[in-house]
């Protein structure tokens, strides 16, 4: 599978021309693990079997435990020539990649779109909503253009949006078919690396989410339908800084991970937007294995270039529906096994718990792409479009493909694993005593034990495919 961050890589690799000969730098040379894969895998089950054993003999249940992590630490309002900058920026982004899409220079490595949407916001912005907090409050260009037209048409109408009603059956299934689509585009689709495919893709978005807006409402807009809002709102539970937009932004510090931590359940449609999160990066990582592309030789070897290229797609896209599917079985039959009802309820209670796991997941298998081609946005944006400006003198920065290596991405793969899965069990953990009786709460949580420990093995498994040597000398 190749996406088009690792197409930016490869790129790298070819047109340098300070790697002439250099076959051993960054991802190009696999690690010679010191012990067999099997020692990493087992190793890394057991520590998330054994944070459970902590867990369970030493942290007593307390049902007011959500209510003690729930209260800030600090807190303060954005003051608003941060919030009008921040806006600004977004905006002026936004605006950069269509018309360089649309306009510039169509090659995926001339063109700043490309890294700059799949790289830098898709991963980048990832990381610090994770990681730091959710600012796609403060930049989404979508919600900075509507309010810019909502105080354009104050003299004339108070409220631009129709406040049509929205049907509460619908929820957020909605985001949960474009995130499908996005992840299809991304993986996928045919010309997902041509500047001008993306800049049309994104501005039909663009034009979506303003007439959900003018129809709907920006906040229902965003909580339900909106993709980016919802992935990075989800996300930002797991950061140590929330960002509140309810009528003037306001931020709060928190331990990471207690966003995490509620009484209320999701509803079965966010549930299934967090299910198909962790499941397509998955399928992502699986695509790049080595038993991927046997399968792939045995069903389509020997065809014709044309329709190989056609059954191959149709492969891909089976297998991202399946992927995030059979996760979801694996969930619902992990809650089903507790023996608690309503299973409906417990389902988006502990499925919060699996954040975590797809933070740690999207860390690990994305993070050399972010160190390696993120750094194509540096010489890009002397020459956004192409045409051989050099407007910050920056065209002649050399890409470093030796900052990571493969052993580097190997270690942060396991610290990463390892350790999202132990603070997913400690979410577990807590909701459990929260949402039932503190005589059950612990034997409930043997199948969603056995659910992590078998993911985390699995996990590793994937990420170390295209990262380490298949045997030990």
């Amino acid at each position: 599978m190749i996406t088009p961050a690792v197409r930016i890589l490869a790129a790298a690799l070819l047109c340098l021309d300070s790697v002439r000969g250099a076959e051993a730098h960054a991802l190009a040379q696999r690690y010679d693990l010191p012990l067999p894969l099997g020692f990493f895998l087992v190793g890394a089950g057991a520590a998330v079997a054994l944070s459970f054993v902590a867990l369970a003999l030493f942290q007593r249940g307390d049902k007011g435990r959500l209510q003690g992590t729930s209260r800030p630490w600090l807190q303060g309002a954005i003051p608003r020539p941060v919030v009008a900058c921040c806006k600004a920026v977004g905006v002026a982004l936004l605006l950069l990649i269509l018309c360089a899409g649309l306009f510039g220079n169509q090659s995926t490595f001339k063109n700043i779109v490309p890294v700059a949407v799949w790289v830098v916001w898709w991963i980048g912005l990832s990381f610090v909503c994770a990681f730091l907090g959710n600012v796609w409050i403060l930049i989404n260009p979508w919600t900075a253009l509507f309010e810019f037209a909502e105080r354009l048409a104050r003299p004339w109408r108070k409220n631009l949006s129709l406040r049509l009603p929205y049907p509460g059956w619908l929820g957020a299934w909605p985001a949960c078919m474009l995130f499908f689509l996005l992840a299809w585009f991304e993986l996928v689709a045919p010309g997902r690396d041509v500047p001008r495919n993306i800049a049309v893709a994104l501005a039909i978005y663009s034009g979506l989410t303003l007439a959900g807006f003018a129809c709907f409402g920006r906040e229902l807009w965003c909580r339900n339908v909106e993709v980016f809002s919802v992935v990075f709102g989800l996300f930002g539970r797991f950061a140590p800084l929330q960002v509140e937009d309810n009528g003037c932004r306001r931020w709060s510090s928190r331990p990471p991970a207690v966003g995490l931590l509620t009484r209320t359940p999701l509803d079965p449609s966010m549930t299934a937007f967090t299910l198909l999160v962790l499941g397509t990066v998955t399928v992502d990582g699986l695509m790049e294995t080595p038993a991927w592309a046997a399968v792939v030789e045995r069903l389509i070897g020997g065809r014709t270039p044309a329709d190989a290229a056609a059954s191959y797609m149709m492969l891909q896209t089976v297998l991202l529906a399946a992927g995030p599917l059979m996760l979801a079985l694996l969930y619902l039959t992990a809650i089903a096994l507790m023996g608690q009802s309503p299973a409906k309820r417990l389902a988006g209670q502990f499925v919060l718990s699996l954040v975590p796991i797809a933070i740690a997941y999207h860390l690990a298998h994305y993070f050399s792409m972010l160190a390696i081609a993120g750094q194509f946005i540096i010489p890009l944006a002397s020459d956004p479009f192409g045409y051989g400006w050099d407007l910050f003198g920056t065209t002649l920065y050399r890409i470093d493909i030796g900052l990571v290596d493969a052993r580097f991405i190997w270690y942060l793969a396991v610290a990463a694993i390892v350790t999202g899965h132990i603070i997913a069990v400690w979410v577990s953990h807590v909701t459990a005593y929260s949402a039932l009786n503190i005589g059950t709460a612990r034997r409930s949580q043997y199948p969603m034990l056995v659910l992590m420990v078998s993911y985390t093995m699995m996990s590793l498994w994937i990420l170390a495919q295209p990262i380490v040597e298949p045997a030990v000398r």
